[in-house]
């Protein structure tokens, strides 16, 4: 789909003074860990942190215009798990579980599901939580990670099934590998500038995903009928910088966006607050922000990246309850 011309002029007017690139983004977070190192004890780069564990955030969004048929309807949301020998597959499962438990109607997956570290700042800490991972190359690790993803979310039956967005991770690690796995696992639709409708009787919700901001090329989502003018669209994108892109702009009205990307800081001291949060906008870095008749909520996430751990920022797994005012 091509950029309609405003959304590409404020697009590229954001590339051109804040965008962030992959060696600032990993040198921040290098730098980031190597500040809260010095600051937090050895526990916290433990195995047996409390890294690993989350919280399940319950989150009621009230949406105008909410179907009656869509009142209490639930999505759960799970973003950045960052699988790797920092994140075992064990978290990811549990994260699934925890949304299984809840009784959802739909799963979305935020992007980011890889992490293959470059960086040689923690390379003798010897902090392995899944050893599959820890005596391969890159080469040999991408695949196998993607393919350890896909598979934990086999057989997992949610009512409206399971839909994901591609992370920056997921571009800079062979996404044409991503795309391929992912391909072969029809149980998770992995949508890219792609719009579906859910359906309850003859009433329905729109969830458009978008591709990477950082480093895909994303579009606005498509103008909605002239006969549907305040359809219900909830919008998908793993950086949430992409949101401001669209705030402002009727041509581009959403009721709702959920996004990931910032793991809410990871490493949030007193004080100083996140370490390095990856965002321009920072109304964006975490949590729920309410914009005219729009909600955002950026999720914690799941995993780790840059560092092997958490601090002051706990994990999260998201399920939100669609409410009617």
């Amino acid at each position: 789909m091509a950029n309609s011309p405003c959304f590409a002029a404020k697009h590229v007017a954001v590339e051109s003074t804040a965008m962030i690139s992959r060696r600032a983004f990993l040198s921040s977070a290098a730098l980031g860990g190597s500040l809260a190192a010095a600051g937090l004890g050895g526990k916290y780069l433990a195995v047996s942190s409390s890294t690993g564990d989350f919280i399940v955030e319950h989150r009621p969004i009230s949406i105008p215009n909410l179907p009656q048929a869509f009142d209490g309807y639930k999505i759960g949301f799970i973003t950045d798990l960052h699988l790797s020998v920092w994140v075992p597959e064990e978290w990811v499962i549990r994260a699934i579980e925890a949304v299984t438990a809840n009784d959802v109607d739909l799963l979305i997956l935020g992007g980011d599901y890889i992490l293959v570290n470059e960086s040689t700042l923690w390379q003798n800490l010897d902090i392995v939580r899944d050893e599959r991972f820890a005596s391969l190359s890159k080469r040999d690790a991408i695949p196998q990670i993607y393919s350890a993803v896909a598979a934990c979310f086999q057989g997992r039956v949610f009512r409206d099934g399971i839909f994901g967005v591609v992370g920056n991770h997921d571009r800079w690690n062979s996404f044409p590998t991503f795309q391929s796995i992912f391909n072969r696992a029809p149980y998770v639709k992995i949508l890219i500038n792609e719009e579906v409708q859910v359906s309850r009787g003859e009433s329905s919700i729109r969830i458009f995903g978008v591709d990477d901001y950082l480093t895909g090329i994303p579009s606005p989502p498509p103008p909605l009928p002239s006969d549907q003018a305040d359809a219900v669209r909830i919008i998908v994108s793993h950086n949430p910088d992409y949101i401001a892109t669209l705030l402002g702009a009727p041509q581009h009205k959403f009721s709702f966006a959920m996004c990931g990307h910032t793991h809410g800081g990871q490493i949030v001291l007193p004080v100083l607050g996140p370490i390095a949060a990856q965002v321009v906008d920072e109304r964006f870095i975490v949590g729920q922000q309410d914009i005219g008749a729009a909600t955002v909520y950026t999720s914690r996430g799941l995993g780790v990246v840059g560092l092997p751990f958490r601090y002051n920022c706990p994990a999260e797994v998201t399920i939100f309850t669609l409410t009617r005012p």
